[in-house]
């Protein structure tokens, strides 16, 4: 069921006062509950349980049939006791506008996922009580939540607030897994290696340009990157300067983030570059990250920002009329003083899990996500999914075929490890690697991503106050933000790039970022400087 919240907090507040004053007057007269079988009836506890979440571009969640959908729910609610659903929303922006309508309307479920208990899509929920306090609730019935969620986890503000715990964490299940992927055929082609600085990738791209490398009889329709409307998840070069959107680090004593930095004046005028001489898509904004798949697939793009994990499915997957089609993995080409960094250093966290106020037992709710943790039958079933069905077991080991016909279609696998998955991004967990083809290569691939993760001085830094209803201050790569707003018009000439910068950032700061940089220093020296 969904739940629709009561506009006011102290009303719904009045209304438990007065019918815990109705029961009490009903009760023995030493003031004790009605035991069972004499006046009082249990009310029977929730089996139930209703998840809100992102389809997260993944195939099988967003088109796949809803009979072999069912199919899963209904193992995992037989294994675990519950009966399991789950009603998925779009991805990125799209997850965003139609989450905010949800906290809106009221019309959740027993657990929705989040970005942080402080998202800009639903600001200030838990000053205004729509998400209920877990800590006690965990203390009490899934104790081993704490130990298996990593401290680093549980410390971020995206699950805490005031000292409280409001959410439950979901893992990436690694330290690091962004990397960028390069069509190794196309490169062969080229007689050229994967790039290592970013002078060898401009001539990368300039080579990808003026030749067919994918054979269909038209020079002009490859591009040397794919970019798309989720600039969060294509940008691979602003590392290269030694900056990442999203990240702040401590200059001249000042928490600041990296967006208004001269070094991304530089990574933005290399995105111009690529723009300028036709090494990117023209209408790369515009286009929908949904249709970044299809592009890979006719080979219209040579490389791409990618996760490690993709890596499996990405070089089983279907290349039409490109036999010789291979996938290499590689870190990004270093930039003028030698930085290559890809991703920023995190909590862990790969989104957060939240019960509404309101929910009825939201005990059952936390004993369901302690299962999920602790037991064996869960460890499998998000690894390799429904016994033979989807994986066979002889000698009491598993046999488990990543390119079997219950795992391929519409990358099916992904949908028991991430999709459904309540505890982690599973296509990281080291039960799903060794089964994987290649995976000596997919490992290399995590220990490369590992090496290129920069040191963020913000890690824990709580949603600033100076932020609040301020979508446009956001110092990542967000759509609606001032940064990514003047992003676009820099790379493709709208504004002058000098000029623009310096007005981006002096806006940036007038309009509440100058406030926002002193909260953080306040933050930052009060609380982690040691």
């Amino acid at each position: 069921m969904s739940y629709k919240f009561k506009k006011s907090v102290l009303a719904g507040a009045a209304s438990v006062l007065l019918a815990a004053t109705a029961l009490s007057a009903c009760s023995s007269p030493d003031g004790a509950a009605p035991k069972d079988g004499e006046t009082g009836k249990k009310e029977p506890v929730k089996k139930d349980i209703k998840i809100l979440l992102s389809h997260n571009n993944s195939g099988f969640a967003s088109k796949g049939p809803d009979d072999k959908k069912a199919k899963y729910y209904a193992e995992l609610s037989r294994l675990s006791g519950y009966n399991v659903s789950y009603e998925f929303l779009g991805h990125d922006i799209d997850f965003r506008q139609q989450l905010s309508l949800r906290f809106a309307s009221g019309e959740l479920a027993d657990l929705v996922r989040t970005g942080s208990v402080d998202w800009e899509v639903h600001q200030g929920a838990v000053d205004r009580g729509v998400f209920m306090e877990l800590g006690p609730l965990i203390d009490k019935y899934a104790p081993n939540l704490k130990k298996k969620i990593p401290e680093v986890a549980w410390n971020s503000p995206k699950v805490m607030k005031n000292g409280k715990i409001y959410g439950i964490p979901t893992l990436n299940g690694a330290a690091a897994d962004r990397i960028i992927f390069y069509r190794q055929d196309i490169l062969d082609q080229l007689k050229m290696d994967v790039p290592k600085t970013l002078d060898e990738f401009l001539k990368f791209a300039e080579a990808v340009k003026v030749n067919d490398v994918n054979g269909d009889g038209d020079p002009n329709n490859e591009w040397a990157l794919s970019l798309t409307d989720n600039m969060s998840w294509n940008d691979v070069f602003t590392g290269s300067f030694g900056v990442r959107p999203g990240t702040w680090h401590v200059r001249d004593g000042k928490l600041e983030p990296d967006i208004i930095q001269p070094q991304m004046k530089e990574a933005i005028a290399f995105y111009k570059k690529l723009y300028d001489n036709g090494y990117i898509e023209k209408d790369f904004i515009t286009k929908k990250q949904g249709d970044r798949g299809a592009d890979i697939s006719k080979g219209l793009v040579a490389a791409w920002g990618a996760a490690t994990y993709q890596y499996a499915a990405v070089a089983a997957q279907q290349f039409p009329n490109q036999p010789k089609a291979a996938i290499t993995m590689a870190v990004p080409p270093k930039g003028p003083r030698g930085e290559n960094f890809l991703q920023n250093g995190t909590d862990q966290i790969y989104f957060v899990w939240t019960i509404p106020s309101g929910t009825k037992n939201p005990e059952e709710i936390v004993k369901f996500l302690e299962w999920a943790w602790s037991s064996p039958e869960a460890d499998k079933f998000f690894a390799y999914g429904i016994k033979d069905f989807n994986y066979t077991e002889e000698g009491g080991k598993v046999k488990f075929d990543p390119n079997g016909p219950n795992n391929t279609e519409l990358n099916e696998k992904e949908f028991y490890q991430l999709s459904i998955n309540v505890r982690e991004n599973g296509l990281n967990n080291p039960l799903v690697l060794k089964m994987l083809p290649n995976s000596d290569k997919v490992l290399k691939g995590y220990d490369d991503a590992k090496s290129v993760v920069m040191k963020n001085d913000a890690v824990y830094l709580p949603q600033l106050k100076s932020m609040d209803g301020r979508p446009e201050l956001n110092p990542g790569f967000v759509a609606g933000s001032l940064f990514y707003d003047w992003f676009v018009k820099l790379v493709v000439g709208k504004e002058d790039l000098d000029k623009g910068f310096d007005t981006f950032v002096s806006e940036w700061k007038k309009r509440g970022g100058e406030a926002a940089i002193k909260e953080a220093t306040d933050w930052y020296n009060s609380s982690m400087k040691k």
